[in-house]
């Protein structure tokens, strides 16, 4: 077990808890609907599963935020707090757009400063590491970005494109979906660079994958017109961010127990 106090493990296991709960019941609640054949085309979310969502949301951020004095060191969980602050403020946006969908723009700017905090965070070290890496290790890691570029390419060329032809949110989705890339190639590097302990970096590229494949879905979703597609990315969105943003809070903590306090406990 990691050194945190006990009442911090309280903490911890209760709101994971919660979390994992309320998860559980806005999928159960929207796939029922979805099952059934009851779901409503043009207004599909239910508002008791967008509460549930926020509020979900609203619970992971105060994971990240309750980290303390049991991250890694002084300064990760300072931009942690940073990444979640923007993180909930999207999803509060998100939450808006039932008065009006013009608070989609503001949301995806609200990610997008989110993912420039994340790939701060989760990139951390990565300078130190790209002047001593082999040239061997720079081809490596660059292929693993082009590679994860090509896929983003072929993915917006194919599903979004013909849908956002002459729409200004083409443009936004461009801009978003450079910073996306880059967000998931730094989780992948966190493995690499070696600022992160093993665990807390697995939990990073984890957690970025799920935020790469949650954002798209998004991205899809909102190039679609009312339809029973509209709604299938709508109940798949949350299936991979409500993991994402959690795993994003737990590699906050310190999961390795300090070799000065394994010395104290020999003693």
């Amino acid at each position: 077990m990691p050194d945190w106090t006990p009442g911090k493990q309280k903490r911890v296991c209760l709101l994971l808890g919660l979390i994992l709960l309320l998860t559980a019941s806005f999928l159960t609640f929207d796939w029922t609907q979805y099952w059934f054949g009851v779901v409503r085309i043009a207004d599909p979310e239910r508002m008791y599963a967008r509460i549930a969502k926020t509020l979900t949301s609203l619970l992971v951020a105060v994971l990240a935020l309750s980290v303390g004095d049991d991250g890694i060191d002084e300064k990760d969980p300072i931009r942690l707090r940073r990444a979640f602050a923007a993180i909930l403020t999207g999803d509060l946006l998100f939450l808006l757009d039932e008065i009006h969908p013009a608070f989609d723009y503001p949301a995806i700017v609200a990610f997008l400063v989110a993912h420039v905090l994340i790939i701060v965070r989760n990139g951390h070290g990565l300078r130190s590491y790209w002047h001593q890496a082999t040239a061997r290790s720079r081809a490596i890691d660059l292929a693993l970005a082009a590679g994860m570029a090509l896929v983003t390419a072929l993915l917006f060329a194919f599903t979004l494109l013909e849908h956002l032809a002459g729409s200004p949110l083409l443009y936004v989705l461009l801009v978003y979906a450079v910073f996306l890339v880059a967000s998931l190639w730094t989780g992948w590097m966190s493995l690499r660079i070696g600022y992160f302990p093993r665990t807390n970096a697995a939990l990073i590229a984890t957690g970025a994958t799920f935020f790469f494949v949650g954002d798209y879905i998004v991205g899809f979703n909102l190039s679609l017109e009312p339809s029973l597609a509209r709604v299938t990315t709508l109940f798949l969105t949350w299936v991979f961010y409500a993991p994402a943003i959690t795993l994003l809070a737990l590699s906050g903590y310190r999961w390795v127990v300090r070799r000065a306090t394994r010395r104290r406990r020999k003693r």
